[in-house]
């Protein structure tokens, strides 16, 4: 018989072969059979939805996952913050980043990343800059993926010299 472990491979799986419909329908499958879905099945659904550029259903897996006691960690809020980067709604990421602080979850490279570059798509350099020198601040090393960002958001904009700075 399937327990937590089989349901969050197959939600896994699924949602790696980006069929989120499937994993839902297997997350879904898991609570009808009676097991509480675990932290892992929940970030691997939320990932799916991230990854299928549907945000609201990865903030439904999101706010069940609170409601069921289970606190998202960094890999939810990352995920999470990605969705919303990838569907142009920056406002919606950082108020996901900030609720990470909340929660005492130290941002980390790709929550930064995913932010840069959800202002770089939404032509924000200077909200941008700020994310890159917060990382800064708090000792994380920018990486290609956040200068590259970072140098996006102003050409977006039709800045050159800014981002050859």
């Amino acid at each position: 018989r399937p327990n937590e472990v089989t349901y969050s491979s197959l939600i896994n799986t699924f949602a790696r072969a980006n069929q989120p419909d499937k994993a839902a329908e297997m997350f879904q499958l898991m609570q009808q059979q009676g097991i509480r879905p675990d932290e892992v099945a929940c970030n691997s659904l939320i990932n799916a939805f991230a990854r299928a550029n549907q945000p609201d259903r990865a903030t439904e897996v999101f706010q069940l996952m609170q409601q069921q006691g289970i606190r998202p960690d960094e890999v939810a809020c990352n995920s999470l913050i990605n969705a919303f980067a990838r569907a142009n709604q920056p406002g919606k990421a950082t108020e996901v980043f900030q609720l990470m602080q909340q929660q005492g979850i130290r941002p980390d490279e790709v929550a930064c990343n995913s932010l840069i570059n959800a202002f770089a798509r939404t032509r924000q350099p200077d909200r941008a800059t700020e994310v890159f020198q917060l990382m800064q601040q708090q000792g994380i090393r920018p990486d290609e993926v956040a200068c590259n960002s970072l140098i996006n958001a102003f050409a977006r904009t039709n800045q050159p010299d800014k981002a050859a700075e």
